[in-house]
């Protein structure tokens, strides 16, 4: 019996001296991926097409069959056309109703200006008063993703967006790789984009922004005046080949708009059936106060 505890004793060392040489399973555990951006927008366009077809791109159309909710209050619903149209860095966003009572959503930039288009009542609803007051998903060339030539993470140099890697999230249940955008002029706005970990596909862009409330005649007024936010989503998904490109041919651009005790939700979605592709569009489109 002393034998063997003193086998055992001398034994003892060396075998703990190898379990230290072992490592441990957190050790050998690789860490979590986390690409730089410049990978991640490499990756994300060619799942869109070669360098060339992106390169030979000039124009874009997209139609097809559009829907308006509203998610709170009487939960009303309107069908009819959207249409995303650009050419260079100018960009139309246009959706047509069958109602009197909200006939159209439409916003143009023209290479250097945004314009939005009034209802009939003289005034934009809900969604056109945040593209005029934040125009920098048109002017950046953010709107529509790669439904869009002005789509930003085509450049290059030092025209090529400033993104930073800002970690991962769900989408659709599905896991995201989150590149913050940070445009030269957003006027506050925060921008996130979202690319489908396995296929690098973008699959949304997250515009948010909070506004303090104004100072109040008195303590009290000031402090029953809440922040208000605002957060716009638009979500792509349903990507087929088109042409020599892999484009998403459904689209839904959701707004919620959070405001003292009341909360509204927007949405809108088009489920695209028609592209074409390099055909001249007249200037004047990317106007919509100058189109009829």
């Amino acid at each position: 019996m002393r034998n063997h505890l003193a086998r055992a004793a001398r034994t003892l060392p060396a075998l703990l001296l190898v379990l230290a040489l072992i490592p441990s399973a957190a050790a050998v555990t690789p860490p979590e991926d986390k690409p730089k951006p410049e990978e991640v927008i490499a990756r994300h366009l060619a799942s869109v097409g070669s360098a060339e077809d992106l390169a030979a791109l000039k124009s874009l159309v997209a139609i097809g069959a559009a829907k308006a909710y509203a998610r709170t209050g009487v939960g009303r619903e309107f069908k009819g056309v959207g249409q995303f149209a650009s050419q260079g860095d100018r960009v139309l966003f246009a959706l047509l109703f069958d109602s009197n009572l909200f006939p159209f959503e439409k916003a143009g930039y023209n290479g250097e200006s945004l314009t939005v288009a009034q209802l009939p009542d003289g005034h934009r609803s809900a969604l056109g008063d945040f593209m005029m007051s934040h125009g920098a998903p048109f002017k950046q060339g953010l709107i529509g993703g790669v439904l869009s030539t002005a789509w930003p993470l085509r450049a290059a140099g030092a025209d090529a967006p400033r993104l930073s890697y800002a970690g991962t999230d769900k989408v659709e249940g599905r896991k995201a790789h989150k590149l913050r955008y940070d445009p030269r002029k957003s006027g506050g706005l925060q921008i996130t984009l979202f690319f489908d970990a396995e296929t690098f596909r973008h699959v949304r862009t997250e515009y948010q922004i909070s506004i303090a409330a104004r100072m109040g005649r008195t303590a009290e007024m000031s402090v029953s005046q809440l922040e208000s936010r605002y957060r716009v989503l638009e979500d792509f998904s349903d990507f087929r080949p088109q042409g020599k490109l892999t484009l998403p041919h459904s689209y839904r651009l959701s707004y919620t708009i959070e405001e003292q005790n009341a909360t509204r939700m927007l949405e809108w979605s088009v489920a695209f059936t028609q592209f074409a592709f390099n055909e001249q569009i007249d200037d004047k489109a990317f106007s919509v106060l100058a189109s009829k």
